[in-house]
């Protein structure tokens, strides 16, 4: 009995410990969707009205989502050589370009000062965007 107890403990102790790698491309690209949904909780709040709207604010979180857009898909081994089986790698890059357009196009809107009725269609685009890619890529 104590040695069922013993292992059932040892058990669940190594349990705790089997972390993934950090550095693995997966637990980086995961780093980075994260660090993107904060940034983009942030400015959806203005836009829906939900915080004020602060002008620097977003445009800085716009222009760090602009950064990001182009950051996770070198951490998508899997894309660079033959490809996935349910989407092509073609499929992929463009649903990868769309994503960088649609963050370029809204921090260039909130660059140049524009009112939240001209922002708010450039903020959907990136979330139209980020949504397409899950049908597609995580369509669990």
């Amino acid at each position: 009995m104590k040695s069922l107890i013993l292992f059932c403990c040892t058990a669940a102790l190594l349990a705790g410990c089997s972390k993934s790698d950090p550095h693995s491309p997966s637990a980086l690209r995961q780093s980075i969707f994260k660090d993107m949904l904060r940034t983009s909780e942030t400015l959806g709040g203005m836009v829906r009205g939900r915080s004020a709207y602060d002008p620097a604010t977003f445009q800085a979180g716009a222009d760090k989502l602009k950064a990001l857009a182009s950051a996770p898909w070198s951490h998508f081994p899997e894309f660079e050589a033959s490809g996935p089986s349910h989407a092509s790698a073609g499929q992929f890059k463009a649903a990868a370009q769309k994503l960088e357009t649609a963050t370029t196009q809204l921090a260039a809107q909130a660059e140049a000062g524009a009112s939240m009725e001209d922002i708010r269609p450039r903020f959907t685009a990136v979330e139209e965007s980020c949504a397409a890619c899950h049908r597609v890529f995580r369509p669990e």
